[in-house]
């Protein structure tokens, strides 16, 4: 093992033990090798895959000290458990005999007179003050929580002492990780255990209030009606339409004498940027001014070299050796900083783009940051390489602050002679050597703003047809279209919102307020409609405005009520009823942000509380204990329907004079108005020992959530949703819940505050609540991922035999004998036209990076311009405008009045679906033309970044655009409905996440780091989510095993999953359901797309029904089999009975055949 790997080994071991804030146990298991021992072991192991390590296992665990009353999950057995706890009780009761016993227990003075229960009966705790000198601590008990992403065990110990109990929580959770790579051992669990929060319990004492004596003869039942949804878009998949063009030049196919190797195993000058400080989860990332080293990577044959991304000439491969040698602590802190120290092979042959897989860290972005700070302080860096061509790349760490980052680097390499098409370019004579590039690596905030000024006078300024209902004022600021709140937005504003994990909505018929709702497992509605899987659910959705908690006021009424609806950001807004539209001093604020715990009332001014419910009320009673503050008062309603909900009253001041009492059945009123009086609702836990947490939390709540997070080095990214709160609590928390994709991201302090308490969401699987003002994560970029075809199984170059080559010169010779601009302009759709002119870019990629002629890219490159002039100029069949009244570049195509036109784009539909393939394109144009010298890229950014910041404003310091509009960082993915009265839903995972990837490379490519990064955190967020809440493997524990056997979902809604499409029924056409979900196929499509499932919706689905599959589809379906069988893919499409049918208009067959083609490197 080498010293430096005894050095990282230690510092790791170090900080795990010594930070204190950091209650986690962590176990990794590194593997360590050297040079000879790989050679050996692959001598005596000729077939063990790359991915299978043969070094010295070494473990190491991190183990948190233990604490005071503690359960130890790890390493003790139950008995071990039990007698730590009798030895706990031991010590606590020997301390209680030196003090003076008893206590008077006192109980909350507004408590139901002649009503108090005596101890023990009807109590909700644990145990009571009273009662602590001789109980014991209750017993660790397990609950295994399913339909989770996770398997959730949660261990409860309660201690108590004299003044009260505490009940000390442990969480595991098993992470189900996905594998996206074949490059390492498979991992069929990662466990995850964590403290969660300690609160404190006291006795409750239970008085009833009411009790129901006579029930009502009927009672409500929510309805189960179901829409058939119909066909009602056009199929987006169309058959080719070109106009024909003769071509000036084509590739020389005769030309092509040899195979080809691009990308080989790579390792850039890696710098960080200027010194950047960013606090996140309470620690600085900060990077000094000059981190340089060169990254150490292993070939296909072991060795190890330092060499660069780059591309041979056609007919030859160079594999030319280059020696390395660094120091060691260069290397070191490299690796750490970036969170890369693998072998890998880069997509990216240009000058700007390089690097190795990134390797999931397993500390926080700051602590890497700090542990490689630490190395740099005492240890500079020198590296040398050579080969044919000798480089030498110098670079010194130095400690000043500066905005621009130093280096020195000395090189001198031979240049690749260029050659045309029509030349010898595949002489076995011509070789094409390596010259170092360097890459900056950035290290800052994820979140930076694309731009600030207004978007370019191209696009004229105009308002869409459609009107902000009354009451909706953001004081200026763009309002989110395509947000969980946008029912308040537009129309009549009474379809529900879903912030999660509560619905909600405006209640103006029967009682007058703001309706609430759990979700209800019981009531959930399965059903079978126009399916091609008989006998297996099409659909579930949840029953929709039923009003189990009515938020209200005395003075409501039909004719007197209005809503108001502001402060509305990316992931909350404030919802204000008043009796009158001018009453500024009697209202009731109601904030909805996307995980409260807590659905909350505010009542300001005379209003006298009122709380209705549709199902009514059978029992409504008093619980007090100390462990609540003294202003806050805890009731629990029982509904008519048996479901218990918590009631949490909080005083300005404790107050002996308000109370909660039954006025009816289905009415419940506060006894006086009292201002700044708040209420509280939440759904009671199965186990009443978890209302601690909610009166932990009680009197606290949030009003809205801030995005937050950095960067270190390209690929360790940190964010955090960051509530922002009112209100007093004992906990001083808030309860936030978290989704089940967030569980395996999250990090920092967030870890010790889990409750266990899960509340089931709508279409998300089960919810889980902590004690926390922030939900903190941590993500991986897979930087390598960028333009040239990629697999999770490719592990060296990317090579292409000569009968490949000449097959891709062929089809590439023939796709571009079209006139491009008139073929994209012809389109009726920037949809479609996005899509076509995405095509020809993917087209010239591989003309450019794979076939490597350089005449016809000149060419190719040059017809691509021509064409994005259409839209540069605005000239297209629907222009794009500027809308003053949302803040949005959108189409004109409803300024006709025909909204559905362009599938719904003007009004928001689909943004990122239409703006990714223009977005994605722009990126291969401005890379190609970059590596030729142009400035296209940075000639059209605006124009670029106005589509950029249209979908994905990262910032509030751009004005012009709201924040985030398509996706929801929260949710994990974007949602494509924008103003329409209906609810939000996504019907294409894989365009929005090709949305992402054009982020990511358009960043790249005009040196916008940050919007790169984000790009990049999309997709791995996106990797998450899918695969818990689109892609349905046989194992998935989020979604009901009823509609698994569909393997996808159809159009997700917030409050529905329908396996069909707008445009078509699986029953007929089970390729729209499938397919739609996978195209466009491109490198990134396969970090989400992971082979496991892709293998599953294959054998279970797809095989089915492929055979009767005849147009543009089965090119989507074939490509697609490339993430599981690239071979037979390729074959396909290189079949002699090919027919250009078989390709929607933004497919090609160039690009099939490449991506295919990606199976000899495999």
């Amino acid at each position: 093992m080498s010293w430096k790997s005894i050095l990282v080994s230690a510092i790791l071991a170090t900080r795990a033990i010594t930070e204190a804030q950091q209650v986690v146990t962590v176990t990794k298991t590194v593997y360590e090798s050297n040079q000879c021992l790989e050679e050996y072991a692959k001598k005596i192991l000729p077939n063990n895959p790359a991915g299978l390590t043969t070094g010295i296992p070494v473990v190491l665990v991190y183990e948190p000290k233990s604490q005071k009353g503690q359960t130890q999950l790890q390493g003790q057995n139950q008995q071990q458990q039990q007698q730590q706890q009798q030895q706990q009780q031991q010590q606590q009761q020997q301390q209680d005999q030196d003090q003076q016993q008893g206590q008077t227990q006192q109980h909350n003075s507004n408590q139901v007179q002649g009503q108090a229960q005596s101890q023990g009966e009807q109590s909700r705790t644990v145990a009571s003050t009273t009662r602590a000198q001789s109980s014991t601590s209750r017993k660790s008990q397990n609950v295994v929580v399913t339909r989770s992403q996770t398997t959730t065990t949660v261990a409860e110990t309660t201690v108590c002492e004299r003044n009260g109990c505490e009940v000390r929580t442990y969480t595991t959770v098993i992470a189900i990780p996905l594998t996206y790579t074949s490059a390492f051992p498979a991992v069929e669990t990662d466990e995850i255990v964590f403290e969660t929060t300690s609160v404190r319990t006291a006795e409750t004492t239970t008085s009833t209030i009411f009790s129901a004596t006579t029930l009502p003869s009927t009672t409500y039942t929510p309805s189960t009606d179901v829409t058939v949804l119909s066909p009602s878009i056009q199929n987006p998949v169309s058959s080719q339409s070109v106009v024909s063009s003769s071509q000036s030049v084509s590739i020389d196919t005769s030309s092509i004498t040899g195979p080809v190797t691009i990308g080989a195993e790579s390792t850039a000058v890696r710098t960080s940027n200027s010194t950047d400080t960013n606090s996140l989860n309470g620690s600085a990332i900060t990077t000094t001014s000059i981190v340089s080293s060169l990254i150490e990577t292993t070939d296909s044959e072991g060795s190890t070299i330092t060499s660069t991304s780059y591309s041979t000439s056609t007919g030859v491969t160079t594999n030319a050796a280059v020696s390395s040698s660094s120091s060691s602590a260069s290397s070191l802190s490299s690796s750490l900083s970036s969170s890369v120290l693998s072998s890998g092979y880069s997509n990216s042959t240009s000058e700007y783009g390089s690097s190795s897989t990134a390797a999931e860290s397993e500390l926080s972005s700051g602590s890497l940051t700090d542990i490689s700070s630490e190395l740099e302080s005492t240890t500079g860096s020198e590296s040398t390489t050579g080969s044919e061509s000798t480089t030498a790349a110098e670079s010194s760490a130095e400690s000043e602050s500066s905005t621009e980052s130093e280096s020195s680097t000395e090189s001198e390499s031979s240049t690749p002679s260029e050659q045309s098409s029509t030349e010898a370019s595949s002489s076995a004579e011509t070789s094409s050597e390596p010259s170092v590039e360097t890459r900056v690596c950035y290290s800052g905030d994820l979140f930076s703003p694309v731009d600030t000024v207004a978007p370019p006078s191209v696009f004229p300024r105009d308002q869409l047809p459609i009107s902000v209902a009354p009451g909706v004022n953001n004081n200026g600021q763009p309002i989110g279209t395509n947000k969980f709140y946008t029912n308040l937005v537009i129309n009549d504003q009474d379809l529900m919102v879903y912030p999660l994990p509560y619905a909600l909505y405006w209640s103006k018929s029967n009682y007058y307020g703001f309706g609430v709702q759990h979700i209800n497992l019981d009531q959930r509605v399965f059903g079978s409609q126009n399916t091609n899987n008989v006998g297996v659910a099409s659909y579930y959705f949840d029953p929709t405005n039923n009003g189990e908690i009515i938020f209200s006021a005395t003075s409501f009424a039909e004719d007197a009520m209005n809503m108001q609806v502001t402060e509305m950001t990316d992931m909350s807004a404030l919802v204000t009823l008043t009796s009158s539209a001018d009453d500024e001093i009697n209202y009731l604020n109601i904030p909805l942000v996307q995980g409260m715990g807590f659905a909350t009332g505010i009542y300001n001014g005379n209003l006298t509380p009122l709380l209705n419910s549709l199902y009514g009320f059978q029992t409504l009673t008093v619980e007090t204990s100390d462990a609540l503050l003294p202003n806050v008062i805890k009731y629990r309603a029982t509904l008519l329907n048996g479901i218990e909900w918590l009631i949490y009253v909080t005083l300005p001041t404790a107050d002996t004079e308000f109370e909660l009492e039954v006025s009816s059945i289905y009415a419940i009123e506060g006894s006086i108005s009292v201002d700044g009086l708040i209420i509280q609702v939440a759904i009671a836990p199965e186990d009443s020992d978890q209302d601690a947490y909610y009166d932990a939390a009680a009197g606290t709540y949030v009003t809205t959530a801030a995005l937050l997070g950095s960067v270190v080095c390209d690929t360790a990214a940190s964010y955090k949703i960051s509530y922002l709160t009112r209100g007093t609590s004992s906990s001083g928390k808030p309860l936030i819940f978290a989704l089940p994709h967030h569980l395996g991201a999250l990090t920092g302090d967030v870890l010790s505050a889990a409750t266990g308490i899960q509340v089931a969401s709508t279409t998300k699987g089960n919810m889980t609540g902590f004690l926390t003002d922030e939900l903190s994560f941590s993500e991986t970029i897979n930087y390598d991922v960028e333009f040239l075809p990629w697999l999770p199984s490719l592990s060296g170059p990317l090579t292409y035999t000569q009968d490949q080559l000449t097959l891709l010169a062929s089809s590439a010779n023939h796709e571009l004998a079209v006139d491009i601009r008139s073929t994209v302009a012809n389109m009726n759709s920037n949809y479609f036209s996005g899509k076509v002119i995405d095509k020809y870019a993917q087209i010239l990629l591989v003309v450019s990076e794979i076939i490597q002629d350089e005449e016809v890219t000149q060419d190719a490159l040059d017809a691509m311009k021509d064409a994005f002039d259409t839209f540069l100029n605005n000239e297209q069949y629907y222009p794009l405008m500027y809308d003053t009244k949302f803040g949005g570049v959108t189409s004109t195509s409803a300024q006709n009045g025909d909204t559905g036109a362009d599938y719904g784009a003007a009004y928001y539909n689909d943004h990122d679906f239409h703006y990714g393939y223009f977005i994605h394109a722009a990126a291969v144009v401005g890379y190609v033309d970059k590596k030729l010298n142009g400035t296209w890229a940075e000639d059209n950014k605006d124009w670029v970044n106005s589509l950029v910041r249209d979908t994905s404003n990262p910032s509030t310091d751009d004005t012009y655009f709201p924040v985030s509009r398509m996706f929801d960082w929260y949710s994990g993915h974007s949602w494509a409905t924008g103003l329409f009265n209906t609810y939000k839903n996504i019907e294409s995972s894989s365009e929005s996440l090709h949305h992402a990837a054009a982020l990511k490379l358009w960043g790249k490519v005009i040196g916008d780091q940050s919007l790169e990064a984000r790009g990049g955190l999309m997709l791995a967020i996106m990797i998450r989510s899918y695969n818990d809440y689109f892609y349905y493997k046989s194992d998935n524990t989020v979604e009901p095993e009823e509609i698994l056997p569909n393997k996808v979902s159809g159009i997700f809604f917030e409050n529905k999953v329908d396996y069909t499409t707008f445009f078509g029924a699986p029953d007929e056409y089970p390729q729209y359901v499938h397919g739609i979900h996978m195209l466009p196929i491109t490198p990134s499509t396969a970090l989400a797309r992971i082979p496991s499932y892709v293998q599953e919706e294959w054998d279970d689905q797809v095989v089915t029904f492929i055979d009767n599959v005849t147009d543009g589809w089965l090119g989507i379906l074939r490509l697609n089999q490339a993430f599981i069988d690239a071979k037979s893919s390729y074959e396909f499409f290189a079949s002699d009975d090919w027919t250009d049918n078989y390709l929607d208009n933004g497919q090609s067959r160039t690009w099939s055949l490449a991506f295919s083609g990606i199976y000899n490197s495999l």
